[in-house]
């Protein structure tokens, strides 16, 4: 019950009114958002919530399709990633980590979009480029293994 109370709470912070919060609830449950979540080898979890909490203070920009489509997951037309692709909701943005210096690491949250908006051919896309680093602790080690060079 408190993690429901705590994503509603999320979502009331995000939106104007109690309907528009309900409304943005029910699209993320119905998409499978509210069971995103990533764990690193020792077993550190973070859920996609987490960071879009993490990250509320940073702005959604233009991201050009050019600089991400060297990044993207190719899913060889597998046809359960084709219907995710056309399902994929581009009112929300797509979560980019950089480094300290502003370089890619890793497109995070948003690949099924980016590749909708390729199909639709956009030249650019709302996202979040989130250095890395500014990350809280316990979200940062659950990626910690991203954007280290070998």
């Amino acid at each position: 019950m408190k993690s429901k109370l705590l994503k509603l709470s999320y979502f009331l912070k995000q939106s104007k009114n109690l309907t528009e919060a309900l409304e943005l609830a029910r699209i993320i449950k119905s998409a499978g958002l509210h069971d995103t979540y990533w764990i690193n080898e020792e077993g550190k979890k973070t859920t996609l919530i987490d960071l879009l909490d993490a990250t509320k203070d940073i702005k959604v920009k233009k991201i050009s399709i050019g600089w991400l489509e060297p990044h993207l997951l190719n899913w060889n037309n597998k046809k359960e990633e084709i219907e995710k692709i056309e399902k994929a909701d581009l009112r929300y943005p797509i979560l980019i980590f950089v480094d300290n210096e502003g370089e890619f690491i890793s497109i995070i949250d948003g690949h099924h979009r980016v590749q909708k908006a390729i199909r639709h051919q956009m030249k650019s896309i709302d996202g979040k480029i989130i250095p890395i680093d500014s990350l809280p602790a316990n979200i940062r080690e659950v990626f910690n293994h991203l954007g280290k060079k070998h």
